[in-house]
C-alpha cells in the first residue's frame, strides 16, 4: 500500500494578447512592453474578470509553480500552494510532487506575501479550503503515508490565533483532497477506503466538518465509462476519483475522474457531478464534449453558482505539447463556453469569487509556455 500511495502523489496534479499593469513588485516590465505576455515570469497567478477581460498579474515566480489559488472570505488575501523541490529544468512544480510544499498567502491590497504553514521537508502542506465565512481554513498535510487534514483559525492578517486541529477521518479512509465552502457545514474529499484484506476502494466522501461519524460515500472507484475498477495496482490512484467540490447548497458535488489507460501522456480525465441525495448516481458531464478522447480533458472543477461550473481543459498531442485552457459549463454539461485569456500561457487552477465591489472575479494560476526556469 506505501508503495501505491507514493505513486499517486508524484504523479498527479485566446486570443488576443491582454493589455496590463502589473501589480506584483516581483515583475520588471520591458520599457517598451505592453502587453500581459512579455511582463509575466515563468509562474503568475493572474486575477480577472469572470468573462477573462481586465487580466491584472498579482504575483510572479521565476521558478515556483504556484498552484490551488483561494480567496480568503474577507476577500483581502490570496492563498496558494507553492513548491521547493527542482526538477533537472531548476523549476520547482507539482510534477516533483507534494512533498516539500508550502501554503502561502499573498494580501491583494498591498502584495504582502507571508507564509501560512511552512514547508517541512518529506512532508505536504496543501489543498487549503476556508470554512463558512470564517478566517477558518482546512488543510492537507503530513507524510505520504500518514496524511490527515487540519483546520487553522487565523487572524484578519492571517496570523495563526492558536495550533492547527486535526480534523477526524475513519480510520479505514486514507483522506486526500479536502473541501470546504461557504455554504455548508460540510467537508467532501477523495480517499482510499479499506474494504478488508489489503483490498482499497477509491471513492469521493462527506461528512460533517466536525462529525466523522457521519460519513456518505458518494461514488465508487469506477472508469469514466461505469466500469468498476479494482484498486490493486499504482495506476488505480491515478484514476478514479480526484478533486472534489460541493456546491454552495451543499445539494451537488462534482468531481474528475480519469479513464484506465496506458500511456505516458495518456489522462482522460472527465468531469462528473453526483447528487449528495443520491450517492453513486453521478452523471458524466464531459461526454458529449469530450467522447472517449483520452487525449481531451476536463479537470478541476470549481462552482460558479449552485448551476455552473468554471474548470481546466487539458489538450496533450505530445509529451511537449500541452494546452491549458478555462471553460464553463452547466452542472448538467450543456452551455460549454471557453473564456478567452491571454496567449502564451497554460491555465490550470482557476478559483471563482466575488469581490468586495460584488464583481464576478477569478483568480488563475498560469504558466508561461515560453520561459524557462531561473532563481
Amino acid at each position: 500500500m506505501k508503495h501505491i500511495f507514493i505513486h499517486f502523489l508524484f504523479a498527479y496534479s485566446s486570443l488576443a494578447i491582454t493589455s496590463c499593469t502589473p501589480k506584483s513588485q516581483d515583475v520588471t516590465p520591458q520599457s517598451t512592453c505592453t502587453s500581459l505576455l512579455c511582463r509575466s515570469a515563468k509562474y503568475s497567478l493572474f486575477i480577472a474578470n469572470l468573462d477573462g477581460t481586465n487580466v491584472e498579474i498579482l504575483k510572479t515566480s521565476s521558478y515556483q509553480d504556484m498552484t490551488h489559488p483561494r480567496v480568503s472570505n474577507d476577500k483581502n488575501w490570496v492563498t496558494y500552494t507553492t513548491y521547493h523541490d527542482l526538477n533537472s529544468e531548476k523549476c520547482a512544480t507539482f510534477d516533483q510532487g507534494y512533498l516539500n510544499t508550502e501554503i502561502r498567502a499573498i494580501k491583494i491590497s498591498s502584495l504582502a506575501d507571508k507564509s501560512i504553514v511552512s514547508n517541512v521537508s518529506g512532508q505536504l502542506n496543501s489543498n487549503n479550503y476556508w470554512i463558512g465565512n470564517t478566517n477558518e481554513m482546512t488543510y492537507l498535510s503530513g507524510p505520504p503515508t500518514n496524511l490527515k487534514f487540519f483546520r487553522l483559525s487565523l487572524s484578519s492578517n492571517l496570523d495563526s490565533l492558536a495550533a492547527p486541529t486535526q480534523i477526524s477521518v475513519p480510520s479505514t479512509i486514507i483522506p486526500m483532497d479536502p473541501v470546504t465552502n461557504l455554504g455548508s457545514n460540510k467537508i467532501v474529499y477523495a480517499g482510499l477506503y479499506d474494504s478488508g484484506g489489503g483490498s482499497y476502494v477509491k471513492s469521493i466522501f462527506m461528512m460533517n466538518l466536525s462529525d466523522s461519524s457521519n460519513v456518505v460515500g458518494l461514488s465508487l472507484g469506477r472508469n469514466h465509462a461505469g466500469g468498476t475498477i479494482a484498486c490493486d495496482s499504482a495506476e488505480c490512484l491515478n484514476i478514479m476519483e480526484n478533486d472534489p467540490k460541493i456546491s454552495p447548497d451543499g445539494t451537488k458535488v462534482a468531481f474528475m475522474r480519469r479513464a484506465l489507460i496506458s500511456g505516458a501522456n495518456g489522462f482522460g480525465w472527465h468531469i462528473f457531478v453526483v447528487p449528495v441525495a443520491s450517492p453513486l448516481n453521478e452523471v458524466n458531464i464531459s461526454y458529449s464534449a469530450l467522447g472517449s478522447d483520452t487525449s481531451k480533458n476536463d479537470a478541476l472543477p470549481e462552482w460558479i453558482d449552485n448551476n455552473k461550473l468554471i474548470f481546466s481543459t487539458i489538450e496533450i498531442t505530445s509529451s511537449t505539447n500541452v494546452s491549458k485552457n478555462v471553460y464553463t459549463m452547466n452542472a448538467n454539461g450543456s452551455n460549454r463556453t471557453k473564456i478567452s485569456l491571454p496567449e502564451g500561457f497554460r491555465y490550470a487552477d482557476v478559483f471563482p469569487f466575488t469581490d468586495s465591489q460584488g464583481n464576478s472575479k477569478i483568480i488563475l494560476s498560469a504558466e508561461k509556455i515560453a520561459a524557462t526556469c531561473s532563481q
